[in-house]
């Protein structure tokens, strides 16, 4: 009980189902320092495909409320890659803890590897954010680069419906055509995309890159 108390505490905020287990997943493993509190609303998905991000972001304030107040969390993470990092920039401003954004520290990474920089995405309403995430990151880094985009939302929709291996096998098609153009890395866009890193190992001649391991570095900094 005692180490238990010891513990720091962390909040994911998330806006997918299929993003709760890879960050559960991770954390236990790699961070057991950490307390983990997932808070999720996948009605938020609905918001953002709608264009209707002033209500996603109350929402989202709602949540790092409670994430803070209920839960005593010191930090908290948005998993979504919807989300603008202006969004969480203003979160973080209004929230009295650190807000982060999951996938900022793998752009960063993303830039540093090439010019040429992939990115794969299951849900379409992704793209638009995580662009402008890594262009932010480019122009942070003072690097030119040129983002090439492919999204599959086939596969998005199988592993909503439980058909994960549907969703691997697109995805890793959908990675093998960005590789084809050239690309140096392959960012993959949601957090639930992880989940093929084990099918992808030695398969491809480019890295991909997830958010999960940049996202700990950056939690640790935070708290630190």
């Amino acid at each position: 009980m005692a180490r238990d108390m010891e513990k720091r505490r962390v909040a994911f905020v998330h806006t997918s189902p299929a993003a709760v287990g890879p960050v559960t997943h991770f954390y236990k493993e790699a961070a057991p320092e950490l307390e983990v509190t997932n808070l999720l609303d996948d009605g938020l998905l609905r918001l953002l495909a709608a264009g209707d991000a002033a209500t996603a972001e109350a929402r989202l304030a709602d949540m790092i409320g409670v994430a803070a107040g209920t839960y005593g969390a010191e930090a908290a993470m948005v998993t979504c890659s919807s989300v603008s990092l202006e969004t969480v920039e203003r979160l973080a401003a209004s929230a009295g803890l650190p807000v982060l954004k999951i996938d900022y520290p793998m752009a960063r990474r993303a830039v540093r590897a090439g010019r040429l920089i992939g990115v794969a995405a299951t849900f379409p309403p992704t793209l638009g954010p995580t662009r402008r995430l890594i262009e932010a990151a480019a122009r942070e880094a003072g690097a030119e680069i040129e983002i090439v985009e492919d999204v599959t939302p086939e596969a998005y929709e199988a592993l909503l419906s439980g058909d994960a291996e549907r969703h691997d096998r697109l995805l890793l098609d959908c990675v093998a055509r960005l590789e084809a153009k050239g690309v140096s890395v392959v960012v993959l866009a949601q957090v639930s995309m992880a989940r093929v890193l084990p099918a992808a190992e030695g398969r491809f001649g480019v890295p991909l890159l997830t958010s999960l391991h940049t996202s700990l570095e950056a939690i640790r900094a935070a708290l630190a």
